[in-house]
């Protein structure tokens, strides 16, 4: 059993950030209904990646959920998520503030269904009259938020974070405090309206950089691959591909200097202190480069873990999900897929002793439990086919073979 087995969950969502935390949660044992509309979750046809019409951007993030197609524009379609949040303990939804009210399922509507609701609410920009009805997704928010104005070169274009970092972070927010709400819950029997957003998540994840504001009254500036406060600690070009290293004090750069065999740097007057470091990094940076340009990636990364420098070799996606350290996590699952057959997902990377996570299903096809969900809330087969023939819920075939 995982530690949220026995807890109902129910996904009222699109694209990344909700249908990200519902992931998390259903591999902690949640049972996770995702209700989509008749033409599916929106990122079930985005991108270039299909087999059989079959995503695998959808698949990446929505594994161990049931799906249920139902159409929240008829009033039958309420209806049945009014049925389900009976019983539900949680609501995630991702839509623009306002919008889940007008269709009928928004928070004080199920409140009033059900008490005990933990109702989380994510939108871009949260709900300041100026913003409220604006789109936003997570490149915008990369945008707007300072995280591209920190990314990149100092003499380059702003820059994107090569994962989404906006909606995972504020996916994790959500996560934790859907865990902190059943527990409060507890306490007093009473649910709860939880709202996030993706603007005031990019907030909170500046940390030291918001410490460089406030001391200094200017804007960080990007630093490229280099940290901003401490050098050296950077990637180094070497003779076939990269390696992240660096002296996290100045006891550590003594131990630097030494591994990389110019001891004669450790003391010297430009560089023998970060803060000289700090003020004389573009020279101190082009020795270096010179210097890691001599050997293999593998060469550095055993000299370096001989000497218990820090450091680490700058992999790609290939090179660190097929590495002897992620095998060994056993992060990587294998789910057995309708259309993808045996498909790998990324297991939520949480351990507990007394408890399990794991992957427990494949990523559902489009209304494929759209049948057996309407049986447990008592629906007959002829009226969820009458239901299905009015276009007020969609079944696929998986779901009526099942």
């Amino acid at each position: 059993m995982g530690p949220l087995s026995g807890i109902k969950v129910i996904e009222i969502a699109h694209w990344l950030v909700a249908p990200y935390c519902a992931n998390m949660l259903a591999d902690l044992g949640a049972d996770v209904i995702k209700i989509e509309p008749p033409q599916g979750d929106q990122v079930r046809k985005a991108g270039s990646h299909f087999k059989d019409g079959e995503s695998y951007l959808f698949a990446a993030y929505n594994h161990g959920k049931r799906s249920i197609a139902v159409n929240l524009k008829e009033p039958e379609g309420v209806r049945i998520v009014h049925r389900l949040a009976r019983e539900a303990d949680v609501i995630i939804e991702n839509y623009r503030p306002g919008t889940c009210d007008k269709l009928g399922v928004g928070y004080e509507q199920i409140r009033a269904i059900n008490p005990r609701i933990v109702y989380c609410s994510i939108s871009a920009f949260g709900d300041t009259p100026a913003y409220v009805k604006r789109p936003g997704m997570d490149p915008i928010v990369q945008g707007m938020g300072a995280v591209m104005s920190l990314t990149g070169r100092l003499d380059g274009e702003p820059m994107l974070v090569g994962v989404p970092v906006a909606d995972i972070s504020t996916a994790y927010m959500a996560f934790g405090a859907i865990c902190a709400a059943l527990v409060d819950r507890e306490r007093t029997g009473a649910g709860q309206h939880i709202r996030l957003n993706l603007i005031d998540t990019m907030v909170f994840n500046l940390s030291t950089r918001f410490a460089q504001y406030v001391a200094t009254g200017q804007s960080p500036r990007p630093f490229g691959n280099q940290h901003p406060e401490v050098v050296p600690y950077q990637a180094f070009p070497t003779r076939d591909g990269w390696v992240m290293a660096g002296a996290q004090s100045d006891e550590a750069w003594q131990t630097f200097c030494s591994a990389i065999g110019c001891t004669e740097l450790a003391d010297h007057e430009r560089f023998r202190t970060n803060r000289l470091r700090l003020e004389y990094r573009e020279e101190l940076t082009e020795r270096l480069n010179a210097i890691f340009s001599t050997r293999t990636t593998d060469e550095w990364c055993r000299i370096f873990e001989a000497r218990g420098v820090l450091h680490g070799p700058i992999w790609n996606v290939e090179q660190l999900v097929t590495s002897d350290l992620i095998r060994d996590h056993g992060l990587i699952e294998e789910v057995e897929h309708p259309v993808f057959g045996q498909l790998p997902v990324i297991r939520t990377p949480i351990r507990y002793s007394e408890r399990e996570v794991k992957v427990r299903s494949s990523p559902p096809l489009l209304g494929q439990h759209t049948r057996d969900i309407l049986r447990e809330l008592g629906y007959s087969d002829e009226e969820v086919a009458d239901l299905a023939g009015r276009g007020v819920v969609l079944e696929s075939p998986a779901g009526r073979t099942a």
